[in-house]
């Protein structure tokens, strides 16, 4: 099987959300939510109209009094774009956490009312600990210059399969926080998976994704299980808003390497005849990667495919949601495939 560091990333970087979302359940020790704390926001977006700041954390903790907002990353690489997203988390407002709290519809998602008395901020890296800190601090010398400005703005916390959530450097502006993870958090072995994709939404981890869900789903029918563009994005909403004209890319590209067959239009069908190639679609986006089998795809669909194709750029292209890449924070933006990511 040939290397594909770029697939491995999507892959280990949805075990990262997983991993950190395990601290919020029975499978974690103490489980924050036991501690009072909720999740009602999963990769959104602030738009602080108060200090015209836009930050987009990966995920927002909520207490009824204390928003915990965290990035997480699958490396152990501190970046420029890592500390300018700490810092637009630090120039957030109370009033323009408190409205993306509202417009997150907090009330009926937990037993708080919205309000917000104080705003704290982290960021996770998989694979830092300690000793990569000290590391970092007394050897690296552009490391140690990086790691300071970090810490300036975050509180730098680590985690690990069977290991702890905890603080190795920066603070949090909380004592309550500081204390939390000074102790840490026991995390479990074997996470339960509530995330299949990454935020990027990369081709490959999309194509793993559908094959998880409806291919899978079709073993235990008799017949086909079928399954429309537009249902594969309605299933991820609203976590994650999944561009159509990508979908249509991996929905064909399943086809092309035998893992369903194409019904009609937006329509594709899982069978049991495609068993074998869904269970091996890991191996086989990681051999083959979507872009490199679609290369030719304006030149080589068939008439009906290639108008399905271009209705849906069009509307991708009419109503913004159409194939973004990554900007410098990791966030997608229009115009290019999200697949040319280094974002972490």
């Amino acid at each position: 099987m040939s290397e594909s560091p770029e697939v491995d990333r999507q892959f280990r970087e949805k075990q990262t959300y997983n991993l950190f979302f395990s601290a919020m359940t029975a499978r974690a020790s103490p489980c924050l939510a036991d501690l009072g704390w909720r999740m009602p926001v999963k990769f959104g977006e602030i738009n602080d109209t108060y200090s015209g700041v836009d930050s987009e954390p990966d995920f927002v903790l909520y207490d009824g009094d204390t928003c915990l907002l965290v990035e997480i990353k699958s490396g152990n690489n501190i970046e420029d774009r890592h500390i300018r997203q700490m810092q637009r988390c630090n120039e957030l407002t109370i009033d323009g956490v408190e409205e993306e709290l509202e417009n997150a519809n907090v009330r009926e998602k937990t037993p708080y009312d919205g309000s917000v008395q104080t705003i704290d901020r982290c960021i996770v890296y998989h694979d830092i600990d300690e000793d990569w800190i000290g590391q970092c601090r007394n050897e690296w010398q552009s490391c140690q210059k990086q790691l300071e400005r970090l810490e300036e703005e975050a509180a730098v916390l680590t985690q690990d399969f069977g290991g702890k959530l905890r603080r190795v450097a920066g603070e949090f502006k909380s004592g309550r926080l500081q204390n939390r993870f000074n102790r840490g958090i026991e995390l479990p072995e074997n996470p339960k998976e509530e995330f299949v994709l990454t935020e990027q939404m990369e081709k490959e981890i999309l194509a793993v994704a559908v094959c998880g869900i409806w291919g899978e789903q079709s073993m235990g029918y008799e017949n086909p299980v079928q399954v429309s563009v537009n249902q594969v994005r309605d299933h991820f909403a609203p976590v994650f808003n999944v561009p159509p004209d990508r979908v249509n890319r991996v929905l064909y590209y399943l086809q092309k390497v035998g893992a369903c067959n194409h019904v009609e239009g937006l329509t594709y069908e899982f069978s049991h005849n495609h068993i074998s190639e869904v269970l091996q679609i890991t191996q086989t986006v990681r051999e083959n990667r979507v872009d490199d089998v679609l290369e030719d795809i304006n030149h080589n669909l068939p008439d009906e495919q290639q108008t399905t194709w271009d209705m849906i750029s069009e509307e991708g292209i009419a109503d913004g949601s159409g194939d973004k890449s990554v900007d410098e924070d990791g966030r997608n933006q229009e115009g290019s495939n999200s697949n040319d990511s280094n974002a972490e």
